[in-house]
């Protein structure tokens, strides 16, 4: 049976260290957070956008699947994501692209903002 990501988004004007279990933090052009989590048991995960824009984290498999995705995470906020996800490779990512007064586009993605993140089975 495949398991997925489950994903509660819970937006509030609180700090990560605040929430509980494992976190990610989301500033201009990085995502900051763990490499590895266990898939045994369900984990909430806080995402903090510690940056001066908005941004988002969405979870990818690696054929390009999005799972799950939060809402846009302003800043200041912190989401807080359930996640229960299958042994495997992921891509944690912010998708937002942003036109300036210039036209120019600022593609967070393709300014850095994206990792791999790795889901171990727990009883390793």
């Amino acid at each position: 049976m495949k398991r997925t990501l489950a994903l509660i988004v819970l937006l509030a004007a609180c700090s990560a260290q605040d929430g509980a279990g494992d976190g990610y933090v989301l500033r201009e052009w990085a995502i900051d957070g763990p490499a590895q989590l266990s898939a045994d048991s369900a984990a909430t995960l806080t995402v903090e956008n510690a940056g001066e824009f908005p941004h988002t984290l969405v979870v990818t498999t690696e054929d390009g699947e999005v799972v799950a995705a939060t809402g846009v995470v302003q800043p200041g906020e912190v989401a807080a994501l359930e996640v229960e996800a299958a042994p495997g490779t992921y891509s944690f990512s912010c998708r937002i692209v942003t036109e300036n007064d210039q036209g120019n586009l600022s593609d967070h993605y393709e300014r850095g903002m994206h990792r791999t993140v790795v889901v171990v089975d727990g009883n390793r």
